[in-house]
């Protein structure tokens, strides 16, 4: 009889014990139950603020010249307002690398817009920028006579404010100072009926 008991609590015990390790296997720990998700990293955001060009970096987000109203009459405030708008795309040009407003102010024989549109061109192109200059016409004069191209001729005063060509590092390449511009200033304009086209522009 004893032999019995014994049996009967040894298989007791056994059939406890295995269905205490099945129970085991079941559960799965809440630890490893899913692997921590990792926290996605935000995009960068960034700043559409205008932002003028300066000694930390070019422009950003800045506001293309806008022509004004009285530059599209073909009159004499008409031509001088265009020709400020025009030196307006130059600066525009020269800060942002963007040449688009200053080509379409700009008839394609222009020597000096070419220029103007290539030194902006070749600033951007090898990463660096540049600081103004801010120019202003001043003493505009113009009789509004065609001349044999049908261009009509203006003399006149411009005021510059100093600007800095910077490399893409950031070390200035050149510098020039406030000032106003030597000797009077000259430029060739055409109006076709709609708008006003730059044909030349230099010292007179």
């Amino acid at each position: 009889m004893a032999l019995r008991r014994c049996l009967r609590l040894f298989l007791t015990v056994l059939v406890l014990v295995l269905l205490l390790a099945l129970n085991a296997c079941a559960v799965e720990s809440p630890a490893s139950s899913a692997a921590p998700s990792a926290t996605a990293a935000a995009p960068p955001t960034t700043d559409p603020r205008p932002t003028p060009a300066s000694s930390k970096g070019p422009a950003r987000n800045l506001p293309r010249p806008v022509l004004p109203e009285s530059a599209k009459q073909n009159t004499k405030e008409g031509f001088e307002a265009f020709t400020q708008y025009w030196f307006d795309t130059i600066r525009y040009a020269r800060e942002t690398g963007d040449v688009t407003p200053l080509k379409e102010a700009s008839q394609k024989s222009c020597k000096m817009c070419q220029f103007q549109i290539d030194k902006a061109s070749q600033i951007h192109a090898n990463g660096g920028w540049s600081v103004g200059p801010v120019r202003a016409v001043r003493d505009f004069q113009a009789d509004m006579i065609l001349d044999p191209n049908k261009n009509v001729i203006a003399y006149f005063v411009l005021e510059e404010s100093g600007s800095i060509n910077y490399s893409k590092d950031g070390s200035v390449l050149t510098r020039h100072a406030a000032g106003t511009a030597e000797g009077a200033q000259v430029v060739y304009a055409h109006f076709d009926g709609t708008k006003w086209t730059i044909a030349e522009a230099g010292r007179a």
